[in-house]
């Protein structure tokens, strides 16, 4: 297993596994889940008990051949996943479509095809990712985590942009509710077209 997927398999995935079961929570049982950027397609797993169907997409391939192998070896059916480019895709319709910390590495007009793409082809779309914290100390650890990962230019941009809530709006998408996430900084956004 390559350095990076361990990583994010074994300090990211736990790190946010509150805000994964808040996600879970959100998503109806029977759904059908797209889930943009979803590295090792943890997100999907811990809601696999409870969807029709879940398709991960993700550009990184060692993320996608971990969850992959994670499927096979759990014998999961219903789950799939492509290392591919979102915007690529020839997608079909899904119930909910999610993205988690993705969006905010992207430039605007790139988040902003991936976040109208996820409106199109689902009747509600569910965004995870950073919004004001209120401790001084998390923006500071929200900022050096985006500084060592690579991020940070494309998070700035992000952030002096307005993030999610202005991205949608210049969408002309609907914000039907703004939930904090137990995880200070980090806010789930219910969007519809």
């Amino acid at each position: 297993m390559k350095l990076k997927v361990w990583i994010k398999a074994n300090l990211a995935d736990k790190a946010l596994s509150c805000l994964r079961a808040e996600l879970v929570e959100l998503i109806d049982s029977e759904s059908s889940v797209l889930d943009i950027g979803c590295g090792t397609g943890d997100l999907l797993f811990k809601a696999a008990y409870k969807l029709s169907y879940g398709f991960g997409v993700d550009l990184d391939a060692d993320m996608i051949n971990f969850a992959n192998r994670k499927c096979e070896d759990n014998q999961i059916s219903n789950l799939a996943f492509e290392s591919n480019d979102a915007k690529s895709l020839n997608l079909p319709q899904f119930n909910i479509a999610t993205s988690t910390l993705c969006l905010h590495e992207m430039n605007e007009k790139e988040a902003c095809t991936v976040l109208r793409i996820m409106a199109e082809k689902s009747e509600k779309v569910l965004v995870a990712d950073y919004a004001t914290p209120k401790s001084f100390l998390v923006k500071l650890g929200i900022e050096f985590d985006e500084i060592i990962s690579g991020h940070y230019r494309a998070f700035r941009r992000y952030r002096n942009a307005g993030g999610i809530s202005e991205y949608a709006r210049k969408l002309g998408l609907k914000i039907n509710r703004t939930i904090p996430s137990a995880i200070d900084g980090i806010v789930i956004w219910e969007i519809y077209s």
